[in-house]
């Protein structure tokens, strides 16, 4: 859980790492709504009605704040914010993937959802799905090497079929199995002609 006390926190350290948009998964905080912080950052977040669980969150440095044009909570686990930039406009969407524990339904649920949501994108975004996908896609690159890269860890499991599969559909490739991070590749800085990148979908966990 994410406390509202400790987003001061989490901005300093954003600009340590000279970081500009933040996902935050599961962050429990009820409702939608965003909160003006110090700096000049800015926090996004969607939640449910009552019950303090799951909750996303975009956390935005000045710069990132003045160029959001548009966000949108679409419910405690995923959240959508569009930015325009000088050359290009960028969509994030910011997601928290149930436990590959979880039953058929929520997943195919989640899943939907997401399908939706990428379905209304405009297709000349640049497009960056981040967050927790609780997904391991393997070091298998020949599984689907559309959306795979070398830098995969282990054997994919039920989560990462699900996400390659997503990726796939949506021309993505998954960021952190393209770079090897011992060489400062940084996991999540894929890159695709046609499509965008998911970071934090599972290649290094």
């Amino acid at each position: 859980m994410v406390q509202l006390s400790k987003t001061e926190q989490v901005v300093n350290e954003m600009d340590n790492y000279g970081l500009d948009i933040l996902a935050l998964s599961e962050v429990r905080w009820t409702g939608a709504g965003s909160q003006t912080l110090k700096k000049g950052s800015t926090i996004l977040h969607s939640g449910t009605e009552k019950k303090k669980e799951a909750g996303v969150a975009i956390m935005l440095s000045k710069s990132a704040s003045r160029a959001l044009t548009k966000w949108t909570p679409i419910n405690e686990r995923i959240i959508v914010a569009r930015f325009t930039g000088r050359q290009a406009k960028l969509t994030v969407v910011a997601c928290y993937a149930p436990t590959n524990e979880a039953d058929d339904t929520t997943k195919d649920n989640f899943y939907n959802t997401l399908q939706a949501v990428a379905k209304d994108i405009p297709s000349h975004d640049l497009v960056c799905f981040v967050g927790d996908l609780n997904a391991k896609v393997g070091s298998d690159k020949s599984y689907c090497p559309e959306v795979l890269g070398s830098q995969g860890l282990g054997e994919i499991n039920e989560n990462g079929i699900l996400l390659v599969d997503f990726a796939l559909t949506n021309d993505l490739i998954i960021g952190g199995t393209q770079y090897d991070d011992s060489h400062g590749g940084g996991g999540g800085k894929g890159a695709h002609g046609g499509g965008g990148y998911i970071s934090g979908g599972g290649g290094k966990h």
